[in-house]
């Protein structure tokens, strides 16, 4: 009998410091994620508006041109209940109405941290 086929959760993870965001996209694929990066909020809400699949949002909050806010916004219009996690240096400024994330990380990020709950959102997800 053959083992059952897994898709992995698929995330997006937006950041206007690419290197960052490209980091953190190699850290999530060796835990077995499928991720997507997109290098800043515009590029971002191109990739939603043509349909690409997201289990799970991940967003840096303040960007230059389209903010994370922005970025929630569209992923939720597209998909409700999307879950989305803000990653940010002021979580403050976090939406606390409208597109309120599902979670907030306050920078520096602890990964094991980050890891485990997206693993909980994925599966809750799906």
């Amino acid at each position: 009998m053959d083992a059952p086929i897994f898709d992995p959760p698929r995330l997006l993870v937006v950041d206007a410091d690419v290197r960052t965001a490209r980091r953190l996209a190699q850290l999530l694929e060796e835990d077995g994620f499928a991720v997507d990066v997109a290098e800043g909020g515009a590029q971002a809400m191109a990739r939603l508006l043509a349909g690409a699949p997201v289990d799970v949002l991940i967003t840096a909050l303040l960007m230059p041109e389209v903010n994370g806010v922005a970025v929630a916004a569209t992923a939720r219009a597209r998909t409700p209940g999307l879950p989305i996690i803000f990653i940010t240096e002021h979580p403050e400024l976090a939406p606390r109405e409208a597109v309120s994330p599902t979670m907030v990380f306050t920078k520096p990020v602890s990964y094991a941290e980050l890891n485990a709950a997206i693993g909980r959102l994925a599966r809750e997800e799906r």
